[in-house]
């Protein structure tokens, strides 16, 4: 539709926390674009994914490990952040970056950035601690596949409270998840692996965190602090 203001922006623009986040996985996927082309890195640049992946995903041997020891070196706690912005291969990164500019638009829009990010990088931390203690020690994890599915969990927290509020059932705020769900099942069968656990533990986590921190509709935390008040009152 024609907009008769000339000074609007084409597009609607992004929460400034969905571009940080953004930014991010395609920077490192940029790299391993020049890296495969040979543009940069010289013979090793090929193999840059794999080398990065091997010092920054997220390991469940490493987790074992440190359980085992009792030891928790900075250098493998910082694998559950970094795993989420090094992907598998380049479609990998960019249906990463589809998700989180489509989710985190409509999430950024109707809660704080702090709120964002600690959906975003509570569903990752969470999600991989869970793979580890489910899967075992063999299996590992990349890519920001748990943290979008976070974000599609807070996406259906808070189509249920804004449709509960709108005196509707809520149950429609699930169709997403439903369809996303139907389509991880059909991968998993095709293909096989184990990427279906990680993400649907995202989902709930997200979900859960959203919850929490965004009880109802338009409200945070301090709806809370009134509950308490008025419960003690």
């Amino acid at each position: 539709m024609y907009d008769a203001d000339g000074n609007a922006a084409p597009i609607n623009p992004l929460p400034p926390v969905v571009v940080f986040l953004v930014v991010l996985v395609v920077a490192v996927e940029a790299i391993f674009q020049l890296g495969e082309a040979g543009i940069i890195g010289g013979a090793t640049g090929p193999a840059w994914r794999i080398m990065i992946a091997d010092q920054f995903g997220f390991s469940n041997a490493a987790v074992y490990l440190m359980w085992d020891t009792g030891q928790y070196p900075a250098d493998l706690l910082v694998r559950f952040v970094t795993y989420m912005f090094i992907h598998t291969s380049f479609i990998a990164a960019l249906f990463s970056v589809v998700f989180i500019l489509a989710l985190g638009k409509f999430v950024g829009e109707r809660v704080h950035w702090l709120v964002f990010l600690t959906i975003f990088f509570g569903s990752g931390i969470l999600s991989a601690l869970a793979q580890a203690i489910v899967m075992g020690p063999t299996m590992a994890m990349l890519g920001a596949g748990a943290a979008s599915y976070g974000l599609i969990g807070a996406l259906s927290w808070i189509l249920f409270t804004e449709q509960r509020a709108a005196g509707q059932n809520g149950l429609r705020a699930f169709r997403l998840i439903a369809a996303l769900g139907i389509l991880l099942a059909v991968f998993s069968v095709m293909f096989g692996g184990h990427d279906w656990f990680e993400r649907v533990a995202g989902f709930a986590i997200g979900f859960v965190i959203c919850a929490v921190l965004r009880p109802v509709e338009g409200a945070g935390l301090l709806y809370w602090r009134d509950r308490l008040r008025r419960g003690n009152s």
